[in-house]
């Protein structure tokens, strides 16, 4: 035991000092040293490594799980709300509403599954046991009001029962409705009707089978008319129905007509085209096979709350007989058309209108369209255009322009008046006080301005807008100043003194003289600026008597019939 302890304690003293030196001789000496090689340890990690390690990690292919809802959910209920978790159910009865994306629902009670992205909807009962609260389902533009509702908001599926809805001027109901997406219903045991009643219209179309398109058409199978709610004998096997929320363009089917005069004729066909919302343009003709042909183009236009009117041009060229022949004979007339109403909501204080109908005076009597057959015996066309305008000044001024046409198709004699202005200033005090009353001769001086100018034209069909019907035109302005004022004399009596002025203006005047060696009158136009003036005066006074009569207490009435 000693041996083997001495042994042992040698042993160990042995180790300490030979790892003492290694170690001081690998500190002491680093230019001596050379490393071994060794293979790299499998387990070391770089910087390098770790970097990539990250980047591993932050585009890891893993994606997070999606939430059961796309939306937040509004919601609210007057009785009571409840909310399970572990079915994903929302419940809410009496009055519910709900509101998710694009869906708008209220009815007497919802129940909204999110995990099978479905929404339930129906009615309840009163305490008289009557149904109340019928659903009101909206998405989009299209509203279903039904007895019940069970939609799928993830594939746009539904069941409808007693559904109740309106496409255009269609009013549709129908036992069971099926939505099979977005844009199509297959509706069983269905009616519609443009009638304002759904529930008790006085007629309707009948079908077991109708698809709708909203916004598009409605086909149906066989459909029968009921009327009063007796079917009639009218039925048809299909039908089919375009309905259109925007206007579109396209074709315009011609009539043939056999017009004897200029041979057969194709007539009012053309081009539709839908340029906007707010106005649009058809592109009409007509062709007769003797080489005769019309043009037209009508365009309406309408701006909701401000105006709306229309404007036709027609153009027609016509041939009568055959080249060669002594009546043969080519005539070009023309006809124009404008009708513009403004909006009483639009401008308080200015106002447009126009009806214009001018054009050749032999348009609708030479013309074989049938469009203008009802006017045919037309003998005057008549157009007017105004403009007005208030202006809200101190004093306030009335502005006013009109343009006048009148013609005559036997005589062909046209009258315009192109235009005439009228302007008038209101009653202007020009020495009253700003405040208190006006008392006496000069307090009570006051003037009125009104100004009338009219540019007259009288032509012909055939001078119509040629250089002689501007020559022979006659413009003037007529100028109006009403002064008056009213006093009191000798404290009883009343006197009112008013002058008026005019004064006329003119562009063109004659002169009249008398040729003694020709014993004739001759008249010379002078076509420069010239005017005159004319005054008047007037005065009057007046006074008002007053009297009493007393009758005392012996005068007495005795009333007709009584003793």
């Amino acid at each position: 035991m000693h041996t083997n302890l001495f042994h042992i304690v040698l042993s160990a003293i042995f180790l300490t000092i030979g790892i003492t030196k290694s170690y001081s001789q690998e500190v002491g000496n680093k230019s001596a040293t050379f490393p071994p090689k060794t293979a790299k340890d499998s387990t070391f990690i770089s910087l390098n490594d770790i970097e990539k390690i990250g980047d591993t990690i932050k585009t890891d292919s893993i994606k997070p799980k999606k939430s059961v809802l796309e939306g937040k959910i509004k919601y609210k209920a007057e009785t009571y709300t409840k909310i399970d978790q572990k079915k994903k159910l929302i419940t809410l009865y009496d009055k519910a509403e709900l509101y998710y994306q694009d869906i708008e629902l209220k009815s007497g009670i919802i129940v909204f599954n999110y995990e099978n992205n479905e929404v339930y909807a129906g009615r309840i009962k009163d305490s008289s046991g009557v149904y109340t609260q019928y659903p009101n389902f909206k998405q989009g533009a299209n509203i279903v009001e039904p007895d019940s509702i069970r939609f799928n908001y993830k594939t746009k599926k539904a069941l409808i029962w007693n559904s109740r809805t309106e496409q255009g001027e269609f009013k549709v109901r129908a036992e069971i409705s099926k939505r099979v997406n977005d844009s199509v219903y297959f509706l069983k045991g269905a009616r519609f009707t443009t009638a304002e009643d759904i529930e008790d219209p006085e007629y309707y179309f009948r079908t077991s089978r109708l698809k709708l398109v909203p916004g598009k058409k409605v086909v149906t199978g066989l459909t029968n008319m009921v009327i009063a709610d007796v079917p009639t004998p009218i039925a048809l096997p299909f039908a089919f129905f375009p309905m259109s929320e925007t206007s579109r363009s396209g074709l315009i089917i011609p009539t043939w007509n056999d017009t004897r005069e200029r041979g057969y004729s194709l007539q009012n066909g053309g081009y539709y085209l839908a340029l906007s919302d707010y106005y649009d343009l058809a592109i009409l003709g007509d062709y007769y096979t003797n080489g005769s042909y019309a043009t037209r183009f009508e365009s309406t236009y309408a701006k909701k709350y401000k105006f709306r009117g229309n404007v036709n041009f027609r153009y027609e060229n016509l041939i009568n007989s055959e080249r060669g022949f002594p009546d043969y004979s080519k005539t070009n007339i023309y006809n124009i058309q404008w009708s513009h109403a403004q909006d009483s909501k639009a401008s308080p204080n200015s106002r447009f209108s126009a009806s214009v109908n001018f054009g050749s005076s032999t348009y609708f009597q030479q013309s074989l369209n049938q469009v203008n057959v009802g006017s045919n015996l037309n003998n005057t066309l008549a157009s007017s255009i105004s403009y007005s305008k208030t202006f809200n000044s101190v004093p306030q001024v009335n502005m006013s322009l009109t343009a006048t046409h009148s013609q005559n198709t036997n005589t062909q004699q046209i009258n315009m008046t192109l235009p005439t202005l009228q302007l008038s200033v209101d009653r202007i005090f020009p020495f009253a006080p700003k405040e208190g009353i006006k008392k006496g001769f000069i307090k009570n001086v006051n003037l009125q301005y009104n100004l009338r100018g009219e540019n007259r034209f009288a032509t012909t069909d055939s001078l119509f807008f040629k250089p002689q019907m501007f020559q022979d035109a006659k413009v003037g302005l007529q100028h109006s100043i009403p002064l008056s004022t009213n006093f009191k004399i000798f404290k009883y009596f009343s006197t009112t003194t008013s002058i008026n002025y005019e004064e006329v203006w003119y562009l063109k005047t004659i002169r009249k003289r008398f040729d003694v060696l020709k014993n004739t009158e001759e008249i010379v136009d002078v076509n420069k600026f010239d005017s005159f003036r004319t005054y008047s005066f007037s005065s009057s006074v007046g006074t008002t008597i007053y009297g009493t009569f007393n009758f005392g207490e012996s005068k007495k009435f005795k009333p007709y019939g009584m003793l």
